[in-house]
């Protein structure tokens, strides 16, 4: 099952936004493979543009003085942390593609949508105001 891009995701940085956007799509392309040799070209793609768009949007959330900054910046962590092991099973052999499976597909279908949504209220009232 693929994870789908939706425009309600956005968190109204543009820059935050297109990085999140690509993560969606090396998701995709991961959740799509069953060759070993892409597999493992794309897991090294996931945990960088991870690191990537979490430290740009933990960025954003410290300049806005974010409140949820520490759970936010946990979390990430959390999903670097599984998806750096994971990744690094690869090097090793030996490739769990359901748990990465799940932990993108828990990233994509819950932390976007309800954490990742949170941050994005939180900017348009601070640009409201």
């Amino acid at each position: 099952m693929g994870v789908e891009w939706l425009e309600s995701y956005k968190i109204g940085d543009a820059a935050v936004d297109a990085l999140q956007e690509k993560l969606f799509a090396l998701t995709n392309t991961f959740l799509a493979s069953d060759d070993l040799t892409v597999l493992r070209s794309v897991i090294v793609s996931l945990c960088k543009q991870a690191r990537a768009q979490f430290e740009l949007e933990e960025a954003l959330m410290r300049r806005l003085n974010y409140p949820d900054l520490a759970a936010h910046v946990a979390q990430h962590q959390t999903l670097l942390d599984r998806l750096i092991g994971r990744s690094m099973d690869v090097g090793k052999g030996y490739m769990n593609k359901p748990a990465i499976a799940a932990l993108m597909q828990d990233w994509a279908l819950r932390h976007v949508p309800e954490e990742d949504a949170k941050l994005g209220q939180f900017l348009a009232s601070r640009q409201a105001a």
